[in-house]
């Protein structure tokens, strides 16, 4: 059962993310809703950019800080930034990870351009009755 009080898309979006020592990754956003997304990469990439794998240190949540690009309205990318902390690590084959974060600081604007693309991946209404 979806526990999720956000809609989440599904999508594959391009990103950056780094940690707080400088380390960047490009890595792919397999989702994202207004609330957080969740990023793919390998477990070398993961233990980079999270203490061993770790996405607690010290007693708090790892912070990482993303650069998502966004299909805009043009045809073009729009890239939003946020800084999140990790909200789960989890391994999802033997050489792969997904990592969750939950926005912690998303400017406004940012913010709402990420709901705009969420709203307009969303299935309409009638189509979800239809899929019914």
């Amino acid at each position: 059962m979806e526990k999720r009080i956000y809609p989440r898309v599904t999508a594959n979006l391009s990103a950056v993310i780094a940690n707080e020592d400088g380390i960047r990754l490009k890595v792919v956003a397999s989702d994202a809703s207004s609330e957080g997304l969740c990023v793919e990469c390998n477990t070398i990439e993961r233990n980079l950019v999270t203490p061993g794998g770790n996405f607690v240190r010290d007693g708090k949540p790892v912070e990482l800080f993303v650069w998502l690009d966004l299909p805009d309205e043009n045809g073009g990318t729009a890239k939003i930034e946020a800084r999140c902390h990790v909200a789960f690590s989890r391994r999802v084959a033997s050489d792969r990870c997904k990592i969750g974060m939950r926005y912690m600081d998303l400017d406004k604007s940012h913010y709402e351009r990420l709901v705009r693309f969420i709203e307009s991946s969303l299935p309409s209404n009638d189509q979800r009755h239809d899929a019914l």
